[in-house]
């Protein structure tokens, strides 16, 4: 197991990242369980295999083959009166403590999702190691299924593990028949909202030897194909929630702004949306904010699943971005001098034309490891028009609280819970 220690600065060099990994191979006890004999395999067999991947080759896309039989969009049930849940983790395939926390607290839900990011490379070891259930790995699969986006670590081993061998894993049940996420795109849908996880990881990285990150990516041409001839949004009234590895907006990083011009180009103007996303290892939220054709994004920010959680810099990135509220609580300081945030991770509730949203944190000082909710709040979608409510600030009162900014939400408002925490 690996500890967040070991992530401290770490670059987003894939060489720097595959260096990281052979360190690892060589120095760290293997695991008290086999993957599929992964652990006893001779240093230099793995030593070789990431050296083999240091040029960065792109593993061969994937779409869906027969649309027929499997065409990417998958059912909720949409009974009235039946509550179907959706837990979202991103960068949490970490394999550290806290990530096996977070999954531990996450438990059993309908659905899980990873926003993308196995560390340090996403090879076939490290794959094995989050997500392999058969030998114990900690991934929390989803009762009805689970999914996985493709972030820029996967690709930093061309990705061929995350096609191969991740997305063999994720699998749903639906009408007693057993789909497979064949792609590293989906849609999970239902009569009122449609959840479309898109992939922004697979050109991420450019260069010989990955020597930069690629901020003009954009999404490659097989998912624009099937987002237009499969999904087609445009024609659609259903209420939307995009989900990326990378994100479209950000008060504190760089943004990558092409995948959200495409998908305005497919859905069309003066429509508002949710879109969820990892990549920043911290939680956020946004208040509206709309592109120059009339696609208006409601972000948050999910990527504080197992990595350490980065805190304390200033969210002046690209004007603010109507930045509402975001977490910066030091949980611990590592080596008495790195500050490390809370990590967690959120939960959608889907109950007819309602949706609920859950955010929660790691609860690292509670002994009956209970999910202890940081943050709450409520759409409802009416003829495609997504309308929120106020967002429930449950750390009122507690002895740390989250980053308010000026300003509302939604026309709304951060409003205060109970003093006490609110665990459940």
């Amino acid at each position: 197991m690996k500890e967040q220690k070991d992530f401290i600065g770490l670059s987003r060099s894939p060489v720097v990242n595959q260096l990281h990994s052979i360190r690892e191979s060589v120095t760290k006890k293997p695991p008290k369980y086999n993957m599929h004999g992964l652990v006893h395999q001779n240093v230099f067999q793995w030593l070789w295999k990431n050296l083999l991947h240091l040029g960065n080759t792109h593993y061969k896309y994937q779409t869906y083959q027969d649309l027929k039989r499997n065409n990417g969009l998958f059912k909720m049930d949409d009974t009235p009166g039946t509550e179907t849940s959706v837990a979202l983790l991103g960068d949490w395939a970490s394999d550290t403590p806290e990530s096996h926390n977070i999954a531990a607290l996450c438990g059993e839900r309908d659905y899980s999702i990873h926003l993308g990011d196995s560390y340090y490379v996403g090879n076939e070891k490290e794959i094995a190691c989050n997500f392999n259930s058969s030998f114990n790995a900690p991934w929390p699969y989803g009762k009805r299924g689970s999914f996985a986006l493709l972030g820029n670590h996967e690709m930093y081993s061309s990705g061929k593990a995350y096609f191969t061998q991740l997305l063999p894993y994720m699998t749903v049940s639906e009408a007693g028949e057993v789909k497979g996420q064949e792609a590293s795109f989906f849609c999970l849908e239902n009569k009122y909202w449609r959840v479309i996880g898109l992939d922004t990881g697979y050109h991420s990285v450019k260069g010989f030897l990955g020597v930069g990150s690629n901020k003009k990516l954009k999404f490659h041409d097989m998912q624009v194909e099937w987002l237009r001839t499969v999904v087609q949004p445009e024609k659609d009234n259903r209420g939307l929630i995009f989900l990326s590895h990378h994100q479209p907006l950000s008060a504190f990083e760089d943004e990558y702004v092409n995948p959200a011009k495409q998908l305005a180009e497919l859905v069309g103007f003066n429509r508002n949306v949710l879109w969820f996303w990892g990549h920043e290892h911290r939680m956020a939220l946004y208040g509206e904010n709309t592109l120059d054709n009339g696609l208006k994004i409601y972000g948050r920010c999910m990527g504080n699943g197992g990595m350490p959680v980065e805190i304390g810099k200033s969210p002046k990135a690209n004007g603010g971005r109507n930045l509402v509220v975001y977490d910066d609580r030091e949980r611990k300081r590592i080596d008495g001098k790195y500050p490390v945030g809370y990590n967690g991770y959120a939960v959608l509730k889907f109950d007819g034309p309602r949706l609920a949203i859950e955010y929660y944190d790691d609860n690292e000082n509670n002994d009956l490891k209970q999910e202890r909710k940081v943050l709450e709040e409520t759409w409802t979608v009416a003829d495609g028009k997504l309308t929120g409510s106020d967002i429930t600030d449950f750390t009122t009162g507690w002895p740390k609280k989250l980053t308010r900014m000026q300003g509302g939400i939604e026309k709304a408002i951060v409003k205060e819970a109970d003093a006490k925490p609110a665990v459940v």
